[in-house]
């Protein structure tokens, strides 16, 4: 393949992308929608999720398999659903059972021909299948337009991803990590490859493409971002965009000085049953017009913070109810001066990772606190192959000290305790997940990283 087909095969795929998107999708009608429901009051945004509620659970009482023989099960009636309240008679749903009986929660409803099928990561070996159909995926490039716009983005801006993008050996040999996709004005670049050696390809693809916004993964930002301030570079833009991992705070303040604006994270999942997004005044917002999500209490995690449990509102195809996606909030009591009534969080933490098992039986998770102070290092990933001993997994320039790896041991001893023997491991590279992302703690203990009700998407 030459360089130019990829590029050529990137447009025609961006032209699919927005055929299906916006000629195909309601994505208008939602558009205008989304754009009026974000100044609600409170009152009209529960009365829309309750209607929408009760509407969902009759779809699902007439079409879907699983949820009728569960409320058969349970005695459970539509009529019986009269408020979000009743939510708590309907069961929670496990990843596992999904994954094990996907027909069971697909509606015979349901043209297959027209649905869009999409997998969730698979960073626990085996992946989801899921379907989608047009409203959903119209109601979401609707609400995914509003979260730029509240970034301070317009339709036309043209912007770059940075995500786990797959290139061609013969792009790379030629030094080529990017393709300009001009039917959706996006420069799809590969998170893959970001090095001393590469980096400056990237921003001048960047340059080149007079681009003006940047969405991907955090992680793969901010070693962009490394790299450019330690060179003194700096690349103004109107915003960055990041998800899929866990935005660190010491990550985003690189990535604000290398791009000189603002970081917008938001948050959501292949199975489609959560969306948290950051208005301009960088609040965490849950959006009610998109799914009713839950923040239940775990006797896992400590106060202040929930697992988030989430029913899908907007995808007939594949409904999800009460799903437990296995992610934790941290709730924050503070109203936001947006003027948005929407609930406000502090931020998602445990995205993607596993938790720390010592040996006298403590869960740890969220060691990102490790890295405050330290210098030099690009990457880092926590490994923990056995009980009583734990690798941190660092990719570092040759400026990196002794004296930095004795923090982080230092730091992460303070955390885990006695018992646990701890090891600095330079790696030329962190491997990263069949979808580009980065683990940030792998543990081999399977005692609590192997529950079902914790498992990372």
């Amino acid at each position: 393949m030459k360089v130019q087909d990829i590029n050529i095969g990137v447009k025609l795929n961006g032209f699919k992308h927005i055929f299906v998107k916006k000629r195909l999708s309601p994505w208008k009608k939602y558009n205008r929608f989304l754009s009026d429901s974000q100044w609600w009051s409170k009152g009209d945004l529960l009365d829309y999720q309750q209607q929408a509620f009760k509407r969902l659970i009759e779809r699902v009482y007439e079409h879907v398999p699983y949820y009728r023989g569960a409320m058969q099960i349970f005695n459970v009636k539509p009529d019986d659903i009269r408020s979000l309240q009743d939510l708590s008679l309907m069961p929670f749903v496990e990843k596992e059972m999904v994954r094990r009986n996907p027909g069971q929660f697909l509606s015979t409803k349901s043209f297959a021909p027209v649905l869009y099928k999409c997998h969730t990561s698979g960073t626990t070996g085996t992946p989801l299948t899921l379907y989608r159909d047009l409203r959903n995926i119209g109601f979401e490039y609707a609400m995914l337009s509003r979260q730029r716009q509240w970034a301070g983005l317009s339709e036309g801006d043209r912007y770059a991803t940075l995500k786990g993008e797959l290139l061609p050996v013969r792009s790379l040999a030629a030094k080529k990590f990017c393709a300009w996709n001009g039917a959706e004005n996006k420069l799809v670049m590969s998170s893959y490859h970001i090095s001393a050696q590469t980096f400056r390809e990237y921003v001048h693809a960047l340059t080149r493409y007079k681009v003006v916004a940047l969405d991907g993964y955090p992680s793969s930002i901010y070693a962009l971002a490394a790299f450019m301030l330690d060179r003194g570079m700096v690349l103004p833009m109107k915003a960055i965009l990041t998800s899929s991992e866990t935005l660190v705070p010491e990550h985003k303040k690189i990535i604000e000085q290398a791009f000189a604006c603002r970081v917008f994270d938001y948050y959501g999942m292949a199975e489609r049953i959560a969306a948290i997004h950051t208005c301009e005044h960088g609040s965490y917002h849950i959006v009610p017009e998109y799914s009713i999500v839950e923040l239940v209490r775990s006797s896992q995690v400590g106060d202040g913070f929930f697992e988030i449990v989430g029913t899908a509102l907007n995808n007939n195809a594949m409904p999800l109810i009460r799903y437990r996606v296995g992610d934790i909030a941290e709730t924050l009591d503070k109203a936001c001066p947006c003027g948005r009534h929407y609930p406000v969080l502090k931020g998602i933490v445990g995205r993607t990772d596993d938790s720390i098992i010592t040996p006298n039986g403590k869960i740890i998770g969220r060691l990102d606190h490790i890295y405050k102070g330290t210098h030099h290092l690009r990457q880092a990933q926590i490994y923990q192959p056995e009980q009583d001993r734990v690798i941190v997994r660092i990719v570092a320039d040759e400026a990196f000290s002794e004296r930095d790896g004795d923090i982080v041991l230092e730091k992460l001893y303070h955390r885990l305790g006695d018992g646990i023997r701890l090891e600095i491991e330079r790696v030329p590279y962190i491997t990263r997940t069949p979808r580009g992302k980065i683990k940030s703690v792998i543990s081999e203990v399977a005692a609590w990283n192997d529950h079902p009700l914790i498992e990372r998407s």
